[in-house]
């Protein structure tokens, strides 16, 4: 009995066993079809994610590209040409001159400035374009950078920029301007003076760039309000040459435009020069009043003296103020010295007078009549010729 109650146990122990191992073996083999078709689901809902991302990525380097590779290409263009010194031909019309301050040496002036270059690069097809002249702009392309630089005020510029189809570009800039310019007022009022527009480009030195004078593009305009009343505009030329920089060491071309002006003398010649010599010939006619008649004849003097430094303060603001001696200055000492020389004459005369020399005082003023006139004209005429000439 009990042999065959202990294989009995075993037998059921046997087959509990078997009966787990099935059980465990569809639970695990239940737990890897779920687990396959979780990563299933992972994968199938991944993929997608996955590939946009990819094609996100694709696009968004395929449009970086675009820009890219456009911006390389202008910023080439924006590069010094090749072919150098690159020869720029300048040209300036000048179409109004508004004001010439002598005392500062400036002058107010607008007009419009060209320069010419050449730049294979934007050659193009006429016929594809449609056009014969292309606008562009200024800050797209390379350009020679060009000033004026004997500026002093920058009133208003405008720039416009086309481009023929062999690649010549023509920049036209309209400005106004306060420049400065040396004037040469020895022969004030009968000076001729030149107003200078110096241009130059202080980026690019002579070896990369050569600046030459266009003279098919010199010129004034003819309207009224071009010339002041004061001035006579007699032409514009241009002078190619180059300057030099020490802190580079290296020379800059450079164009100046010289605009030729002639001062019309009418007002100084009636208005200043004229009274003054009208009260000097005055103050000669004490030489023929009595040489008893000492007061009245100081008082003339005196009074034509004041008259000459009362005029002179009146035009003074019109006068240039500079550290030589202009002919205007010349004439007005002249004055002053004739004026000076009568009253010397008169106390002298007077000397005589008071010893009761009577002929003595009357033979030095008939002297005077002729010495002090003489000696103005001369003295006049050797001024006029050191200064002004024939």
């Amino acid at each position: 009995m009990k042999v065959l109650f202990a294989k009995r146990v075993w037998l059921g122990l046997g087959l509990g066993l078997l009966l787990s191992w099935v059980v465990t073996g569809s639970l695990v083999n239940g737990q890897g079809s779920v687990a396959k078709e979780v990563s299933a689901e992972v994968v199938a809902l991944g993929k997608p994610k996955v590939e946009t991302k990819v094609e996100t990525k694709v696009e968004t380097k395929a449009e970086a590209a675009k820009p890219e590779s456009s911006m390389d290409a202008a910023e080439r263009l924006k590069l010094l040409p090749e072919n150098r010194p690159v020869v720029v031909q300048v040209g300036l019309y000048v179409s109004n001159l508004a004001e010439i301050n002598q005392s500062s040496e400036t002058f107010d002036v607008a007009g419009y400035l060209f320069y010419t270059w050449r730049d294979g690069r934007l050659a193009y097809n006429a016929k594809q374009m449609g056009t014969n002249a292309r606008s562009v702009k200024l800050e797209d392309i390379w350009h020679p950078s060009v000033e004026m630089v004997n500026f002093k005020e920058s009133k208003a510029s405008d720039t416009t920029v086309t481009v023929a189809p062999d690649g010549t570009i023509t920049a036209q800039e309209r400005f106004s301007k306060t420049l400065s310019s040396g004037l040469d007022l020895r022969r004030f009022p009968f000076d001729q003076e030149h107003l200078q527009v110096v241009i130059e480009s202080l980026l690019y030195p002579l070896s990369d760039l050569r600046f030459t004078t266009d003279k098919g593009k010199l010129a004034i305009g003819k309207d009224s309000f071009v010339s002041l009343s004061e001035w006579t505009i007699q032409g514009i030329q241009g002078k190619d040459g180059k300057s030099f920089f020490p802190p580079e060491q290296q020379d800059y071309s450079r164009v100046t435009m010289d605009v030729t002006i002639q001062r019309n003398s009418g007002f100084y010649l009636f208005k200043v020069m004229m009274p003054l010599f009208l009260i000097t010939i005055a103050s000669w006619s004490v030489f023929w009043i009595d040489a008893k008649e000492f007061s009245t004849q100081i008082t003339i003097a005196f009074t034509n003296l004041l008259t000459v430094v009362a005029l002179l303060l009146v035009v003074n603001d019109s006068l240039p103020r500079v550290g030589y001696l202009t002919f205007m200055d010349g004439f007005t000492m002249l004055c002053f010295a004739a004026i000076l020389a009568v009253i010397m004459e008169l106390i002298w005369a007077h000397r005589w007078e008071s010893r009761d020399d009577h002929d003595q005082a009357q033979r030095i003023h008939v002297m005077a009549r002729w010495i002090v006139p003489s000696g103005f004209l001369l003295t006049f005429l050797g001024l006029w010729g050191m200064m002004i000439g024939v």
